[in-house]
């Protein structure tokens, strides 16, 4: 089959829908792992959270300044002030046993707890303090200045739904609830690797007819902003015998492996025999392009990418396959987090050939209160520039013959 492959190409090309369905259906969730709330940013929560206190805990003062009984302001202005008796001081992170009575005011601070009695609080610059008296300025309704016991989230609400990625308001929300230990999904171990015999690492003097090897950290980054951690990152030769030994000595600690290259019919992209020989493709040949030659396969239990050599090619695979495959195994509710902008196209944008996902290279510009999506590359899967001088991507369906000036397209921004 592999050498027929090499002889006519792909003979028949699986729709990425198709191939999402069958990949999502042969992975499990990670297991549970327990850790500290402080250093949760960017894991993935693995259980719904229910908040199990009122917050705010208790009726606190929104403002500095005096809490009263609303009646006792009723009709006061600056001409005909009303007059209290200052019986007391309650500030923040106090308790007090202090009780209001009518006629009486006790000075507080943002945040305090308000004493028995009190239903308003009296804005400082609304107030004055004559000897032990209050002079009130202005009239208060019932509740005025009050933050109220639950007023925020009441006890017993669900606050945050398992998936949910947690950024720095869902700790500082977990964190006001009392939480110091949560629960997420442990990250996958994930082993990297570029195949060609013209790579070079970054660093190493240019040689005639050799390229630096692009992949591996672009690839790297891409696994950290998804929810990996990359145990491994290397270069390998375009050997059958070194590939399979570095796939099989990977798979004993890695449960993603990915390689860029080495994956299409040519002579020397060898990935497709030794998956078949040692575990089991899952699916070669998506109808996407660039990625058309991305193989999804198996070796004992691990699983495989093996994505276009290509850079744009290897980017785009990953953003469409392997990375909402990561976020799966860590049970995100959502697959693709990229950002998605509505925008109007600048120009004609041709496609040559029905039956394929295209990925057209877009910069977005602001013209009034419309996004333009400005064409930057359509083909061209090994221009690396054409990524760093757009700002995401734009998906052109099967079905379309392309795309007409003033349509609206949606933009999904480059991961951050």
């Amino acid at each position: 089959m592999v050498n027929k492959l090499r002889k006519i190409g792909f003979s028949k090309l699986t729709s990425l829908e198709d191939a999402l369905e069958k990949l999502f259906s042969q992975i499990p969730l990670n297991p549970i792992e327990e850790i500290d709330v402080r250093k949760s940013i960017n894991r993935v929560l693995a259980c719904d959270i229910v908040c199990d206190i009122d917050l705010p805990p208790f009726d606190r003062s929104a403002m500095d300044g005096f809490a009263i009984k609303a009646e006792d302001s009723f009709n006061a202005s600056p001409k005909t002030p009303k007059k209290i008796k200052l019986v007391g001081t309650i500030e923040i992170g106090e308790s007090s046993n202090l009780k209001l009575n009518k006629g009486e005011g006790i000075k507080i601070s943002t945040g305090a707890p308000i004493p028995e009695g009190a239903d308003a609080v009296i804005k400082i610059e609304d107030s004055e303090i004559k000897e032990k008296s209050i002079n009130i300025y202005v009239s208060l309704p019932p509740g005025k200045n009050i933050s109220k016991k639950g007023e925020d989230i009441k006890k017993g609400t669900p606050v945050l739904s398992k998936g949910t990625d947690l950024k720095a308001e869902h700790i500082a929300l977990l964190a006001s609830l009392g939480f110091n230990k949560i629960e997420v999904r442990t990250k996958p171990k994930i082993s990297i690797f570029s195949s060609g015999d013209e790579l070079l690492e970054p660093g190493e003097a240019l040689q005639p007819g050799r390229i630096y090897n692009s992949n591996t950290p672009m690839i790297s980054a891409l696994v950290n902003l998804y929810g990996g951690t990359v145990i491994r990152g290397e270069t390998v030769k375009d050997d059958k015998d070194a590939i399979k030994n570095r796939l099989l000595e990977a798979a004993g600690n890695s449960q993603v492996i990915i390689f860029t290259g080495g994956t299409s019919v040519g002579t020397k992209d060898y990935l497709p025999e030794i998956i078949n020989e040692s575990g089991m493709v899952l699916t070669h040949g998506i109808a996407m392009r660039p990625g058309a030659p991305v193989l999804i396969g198996f070796v004992e239990n691990v699983l495989i990418f093996c994505l276009p050599g290509t850079p744009v090619a290897a980017y785009v695979s990953f953003l469409k396959i392997t990375g909402p495959a990561i976020r799966k195994i860590l049970g995100c509710s959502v697959l693709d987090p990229r950002v998605e902008i509505l925008a109007t196209i600048k120009s004609d944008v041709p496609v040559s050939g029905l039956g394929f996902l295209h990925y057209l290279r877009v910069k977005v510009e602001k013209k009034e209160n419309i996004f333009l999506a400005v064409p930057v590359k359509l083909k061209g899967s090994g221009v690396i520039s054409s990524l760093t001088s757009s700002d995401g991507i734009i998906e052109i369906l099967p079905h379309q013959e392309g795309l007409k000036k003033g349509d609206f397209v949606l933009v999904k921004l480059h991961p951050e």
